[in-house]
């Protein structure tokens, strides 16, 4: 328990009770440590201690807020979905080494490949319409472009692009009026790297640091950015009937959403690595393709 600071587990014991164990678990843009807690009555707790430690994100980031997960996780207190619970928080580090987050800890494993492409794509789209039915948060969707005080019109070909003109007719398209679309509680980040499995089964979502209100388009556009990049379009065609088969409001996609996503996802940084074989050249197709369905 060497790794946490020794006043960050003080708050621990007093907000929860007695750490047994104490595991790290892969470093991110947070510290998080799995801990097991024989809890103040006498119960076991597995939980997991959420640390904001990277000072450049916590000064300079809008979306790398601790309130703001907060507030996202306490949206879907009234929702049944597989999500972390808070148990404790210190979102301004008064008490802690740096603000820091106490959660129910939510079994399960990021997926690898899946066996059952139809049966993944349901599981990833069959907890969104409960997600989307929380309540609203003070905090709205905006790119990250524009958090970062940047405009989607500056933006160029990425070197790689096999045919630059599909992005800059994408950056044209991007700039145009948004459609209407309903303000929901969104995820803002649902892709398949922030869901957990076991046995074939969604038994997680995570990472609610980006919890927002928004378009539910944001949240479709984002996994389907994301599939298309690790597997193939065809994955992320099957996401989207998928969710419109559970969707309380299956016009709430429309092909902008997918569009934005994608140009924001270019101008938010360079994509994921590593990069899959063959991503780049989905990634560019799957922006051609909405392009051709939004003319």
């Amino acid at each position: 328990m060497s790794a946490i600071p020794a006043q960050t587990l003080a708050w621990v014991e007093h907000e929860a009770g007695k750490i047994r164990t104490s595991e790290p678990m892969p470093e991110a843009s947070h510290m998080n440590h799995r801990l097991a807690i024989e809890t103040l009555s006498g119960g076991e707790l597995l939980a997991v201690l959420r640390r904001y430690t990277d000072e450049d994100l916590r000064s300079g980031d809008p979306w790398y807020v601790p309130s703001r997960e907060v507030e996202a996780l306490g949206a879907l207190g009234s929702v049944d979905v597989p999500v972390p619970r808070l148990v404790a928080a210190d979102p301004e580090g008064h008490e802690c080494d740096v603000p820091t987050l106490l959660l129910t800890w939510v079994p399960g494993a990021p997926p690898g490949r899946p066996d059952d492409h139809v049966a993944f794509v349901r599981g990833l789209a069959e907890p969104l319409p409960a997600i989307h039915r929380a309540p609203c948060v003070q905090r709205t969707y905006e790119t990250y472009i524009a958090s970062d005080g940047e405009r989607i019109q500056d933006l160029r070909p990425p070197a790689w692009a096999a045919d630059p003109g599909v992005w800059e007719r994408a950056f044209e398209a991007a700039t145009r009026e948004m459609p209407r679309a309903p303000s929901r509680f969104i995820h803002r980040d649902y892709h398949q790297g922030n869901t957990l499995w076991e046995g074939g089964r969604l038994t997680g979502i995570v990472d609610w640091t980006t919890g927002c209100s928004g378009p539910v388009g944001i949240d479709l556009a984002q996994m389907r950015v994301n599939l298309a990049w690790e597997f193939d379009l065809q994955t992320a065609d099957a996401f989207l009937v998928a969710w419109r088969e559970v969707a309380d409001d299956p016009s709430e996609h429309d092909p902008y959403w997918d569009l934005l996503d994608a140009v924001d996802w270019l101008g938010d940084g360079e994509p994921n690595e590593p990069v899959p074989e063959g991503g780049l050249e989905r990634y560019e197709a799957f922006v051609a393709r909405t392009l051709a369905e939004l003319t």
